[in-house]
Protein backbone atom coordinates (compact mmCIF):
# COMPACT_ATOMS: atom_id res chain seq x y z
CA UNK A 1 0.00 0.00 0.00
CA UNK A 2 1.28 3.91 -1.02
CA UNK A 3 1.76 5.98 2.12
CA UNK A 4 -0.03 9.41 1.48
CA UNK A 5 3.03 12.16 2.29
CA UNK A 6 2.34 15.28 4.64
CA UNK A 7 1.87 17.22 1.49
CA UNK A 8 -0.25 15.28 0.17
CA UNK A 9 -2.42 15.21 3.24
CA UNK A 10 -2.27 19.28 3.34
CA UNK A 11 -3.52 19.98 -0.28
CA UNK A 12 -6.63 17.39 -0.02
CA UNK A 13 -7.54 19.29 3.19
CA UNK A 14 -6.86 22.52 1.55
CA UNK A 15 -8.91 21.33 -1.53
CA UNK A 16 -11.83 20.29 1.31
CA UNK A 17 -12.01 23.50 2.64
CA UNK A 18 -11.85 25.09 -0.28
CA UNK A 19 -14.84 23.01 -1.83
CA UNK A 20 -16.65 23.26 1.47
CA UNK A 21 -16.47 27.22 1.83
CA UNK A 22 -17.59 27.22 -2.56
CA UNK A 23 -20.57 24.95 -2.26
CA UNK A 24 -21.79 27.16 0.66
CA UNK A 25 -21.51 30.64 -1.96
CA UNK A 26 -24.37 31.97 -3.90
CA UNK A 27 -23.55 31.58 -7.62
CA UNK A 28 -20.19 30.04 -7.22
CA UNK A 29 -18.27 33.48 -7.78
CA UNK A 30 -15.06 33.09 -6.16
CA UNK A 31 -12.12 33.30 -7.33
CA UNK A 32 -8.38 32.14 -6.98
CA UNK A 33 -5.98 34.94 -6.42
CA UNK A 34 -2.37 33.47 -6.98
CA UNK A 35 1.08 34.86 -7.55
CA UNK A 36 4.51 34.91 -5.93
CA UNK A 37 4.45 33.40 -2.75
CA UNK A 38 0.74 34.00 -2.53
CA UNK A 39 -2.77 31.77 -3.32
CA UNK A 40 -5.71 32.58 -1.88
CA UNK A 41 -9.77 33.03 -2.15
CA UNK A 42 -11.91 35.57 -2.33
CA UNK A 43 -16.19 35.40 -2.71
CA UNK A 44 -18.09 38.55 -4.22
CA UNK A 45 -20.27 40.26 -1.79
CA UNK A 46 -24.35 38.77 -2.74
CA UNK A 47 -25.13 41.45 -5.53
CA UNK A 48 -21.76 42.25 -6.69
CA UNK A 49 -19.64 40.46 -9.41
CA UNK A 50 -16.27 38.98 -9.31
CA UNK A 51 -14.55 40.41 -12.69
CA UNK A 52 -10.79 38.28 -13.60
CA UNK A 53 -10.39 39.90 -16.61
CA UNK A 54 -11.73 44.23 -16.58
CA UNK A 55 -8.32 45.02 -14.11
CA UNK A 56 -5.60 42.84 -16.09
CA UNK A 57 -4.04 45.98 -17.94
CA UNK A 58 -3.68 47.91 -14.19
CA UNK A 59 -2.40 44.93 -12.92
CA UNK A 60 -5.47 43.97 -11.11
CA UNK A 61 -6.60 40.33 -11.36
CA UNK A 62 -9.57 40.04 -9.39
CA UNK A 63 -12.18 42.91 -9.53
CA UNK A 64 -15.58 43.50 -8.18
CA UNK A 65 -18.59 46.00 -8.86
CA UNK A 66 -22.27 45.49 -8.45
CA UNK A 67 -24.35 43.53 -10.80
CA UNK A 68 -25.65 45.75 -13.68
CA UNK A 69 -22.60 47.87 -13.80
CA UNK A 70 -18.86 47.82 -14.91
CA UNK A 71 -15.74 48.17 -13.86
CA UNK A 72 -15.01 51.18 -15.88
CA UNK A 73 -18.25 53.11 -14.85
CA UNK A 74 -18.90 51.97 -11.68
CA UNK A 75 -19.24 54.75 -9.10
CA UNK A 76 -18.39 51.71 -5.84
CA UNK A 77 -15.46 49.48 -6.96
CA UNK A 78 -13.65 46.91 -4.79
CA UNK A 79 -10.31 44.99 -6.04
CA UNK A 80 -7.21 43.49 -4.43
CA UNK A 81 -3.71 43.76 -4.53
CA UNK A 82 -0.49 42.37 -2.58
CA UNK A 83 2.51 43.62 -1.63
CA UNK A 84 5.72 41.50 -0.34
CA UNK A 85 6.65 41.58 3.02
CA UNK A 86 9.79 40.98 1.82
CA UNK A 87 10.79 44.61 0.63
CA UNK A 88 13.18 46.49 2.12
CA UNK A 89 10.27 49.40 2.70
CA UNK A 90 8.00 47.00 4.65
CA UNK A 91 8.83 43.51 6.23
CA UNK A 92 6.18 43.73 8.46
CA UNK A 93 2.08 44.31 7.51
CA UNK A 94 2.54 47.44 9.95
CA UNK A 95 5.64 48.61 8.03
CA UNK A 96 3.10 48.27 4.67
CA UNK A 97 0.24 49.95 6.14
CA UNK A 98 2.87 52.95 7.35
CA UNK A 99 4.03 52.41 3.86
CA UNK A 100 0.81 53.48 2.18
CA UNK A 101 0.06 55.72 4.77
CA UNK A 102 3.38 58.21 3.72
CA UNK A 103 2.11 57.58 -0.01
CA UNK A 104 -0.92 58.53 0.64
CA UNK A 105 -0.32 61.70 2.10
CA UNK A 106 2.29 62.13 -0.48
CA UNK A 107 -0.01 61.82 -3.21
CA UNK A 108 -2.99 64.22 -1.46
CA UNK A 109 -1.69 66.40 1.55
CA UNK A 110 -5.37 67.07 2.69
CA UNK A 111 -6.52 63.15 2.82
CA UNK A 112 -7.96 62.22 6.10
CA UNK A 113 -6.56 58.66 7.33
CA UNK A 114 -8.75 57.00 10.14
CA UNK A 115 -7.95 53.71 11.66
CA UNK A 116 -10.95 51.26 11.88
CA UNK A 117 -11.57 48.49 13.98
CA UNK A 118 -10.05 45.17 12.76
CA UNK A 119 -12.08 43.14 10.34
CA UNK A 120 -11.90 39.08 12.18
CA UNK A 121 -12.14 36.97 9.31
CA UNK A 122 -11.15 33.80 11.56
CA UNK A 123 -10.52 32.50 14.73
CA UNK A 124 -6.56 33.84 14.93
CA UNK A 125 -6.93 35.92 11.66
CA UNK A 126 -8.47 40.25 11.17
CA UNK A 127 -7.66 42.22 8.96
CA UNK A 128 -6.71 45.96 9.82
CA UNK A 129 -8.25 48.77 8.44
CA UNK A 130 -7.68 51.71 7.54
CA UNK A 131 -9.93 54.52 5.98
CA UNK A 132 -8.64 57.54 3.53
CA UNK A 133 -11.01 60.21 2.64
CA UNK A 134 -9.75 62.48 -0.08
CA UNK A 135 -10.65 62.78 -3.73
CA UNK A 136 -12.47 59.19 -3.70
CA UNK A 137 -13.44 57.16 -0.03
CA UNK A 138 -11.49 54.64 0.11
CA UNK A 139 -11.42 51.24 2.77
CA UNK A 140 -8.36 49.47 2.79
CA UNK A 141 -8.07 46.07 4.58
CA UNK A 142 -4.42 44.51 4.87
CA UNK A 143 -3.64 40.89 5.89
CA UNK A 144 -0.64 39.54 6.97
CA UNK A 145 -0.28 36.26 4.94
CA UNK A 146 3.55 35.68 5.46
CA UNK A 147 5.78 36.67 2.64
CA UNK A 148 2.67 38.64 1.59
CA UNK A 149 0.45 41.60 2.44
CA UNK A 150 -2.81 40.67 0.89
CA UNK A 151 -4.98 44.23 0.14
CA UNK A 152 -8.62 44.43 -0.08
CA UNK A 153 -9.81 47.95 -1.33
CA UNK A 154 -13.03 49.44 -1.78
CA UNK A 155 -13.26 52.78 -3.76
CA UNK A 156 -15.92 55.17 -4.21
CA UNK A 157 -16.46 58.34 -5.33
CA UNK A 158 -18.86 59.62 -3.16
CA UNK A 159 -19.51 59.30 0.57
CA UNK A 160 -23.22 57.97 0.10
CA UNK A 161 -21.67 54.99 -2.44
CA UNK A 162 -18.87 54.21 0.60
CA UNK A 163 -21.88 54.43 3.31
CA UNK A 164 -23.79 51.93 0.79
CA UNK A 165 -21.06 49.17 -0.04
CA UNK A 166 -19.08 48.68 3.23
CA UNK A 167 -21.65 45.98 4.92
CA UNK A 168 -20.39 44.13 1.05
CA UNK A 169 -16.84 45.38 1.84
CA UNK A 170 -16.67 43.70 5.23
CA UNK A 171 -18.75 40.45 3.68
CA UNK A 172 -15.52 40.28 0.90
CA UNK A 173 -13.09 40.39 4.08
CA UNK A 174 -14.40 38.05 5.62
CA UNK A 175 -14.48 36.01 2.70
CA UNK A 176 -10.64 36.00 2.65
CA UNK A 177 -9.56 32.38 2.64
CA UNK A 178 -5.60 31.87 2.82
CA UNK A 179 -4.60 28.34 0.51
CA UNK A 180 -0.90 29.17 0.66
CA UNK A 181 2.47 31.63 0.64
CA UNK A 182 4.81 29.04 -0.85
CA UNK A 183 3.30 29.25 -4.61
CA UNK A 184 6.20 29.16 -7.17
CA UNK A 185 5.65 30.57 -10.70
CA UNK A 186 7.42 28.76 -13.33
CA UNK A 187 7.81 30.45 -17.00
CA UNK A 188 6.91 28.87 -20.03
CA UNK A 189 9.86 28.00 -22.10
Amino acid sequence: MKQISMKHCIVILLLSIFSIVCLGQDGMNTGIIYGANHAYSLTAPKGWVLDNSSGVSQGLFAVFYKKGETWQEAPTIMYTNTASLENEHHKTIKQLIDYDIATYKNDEPSIQIKTEADISIRENLSASIRYFFGKNYESVAYIDAGKTGVLIIMSSRTKEGFDESINSFIDLVKSYLFISNKVVIQENK
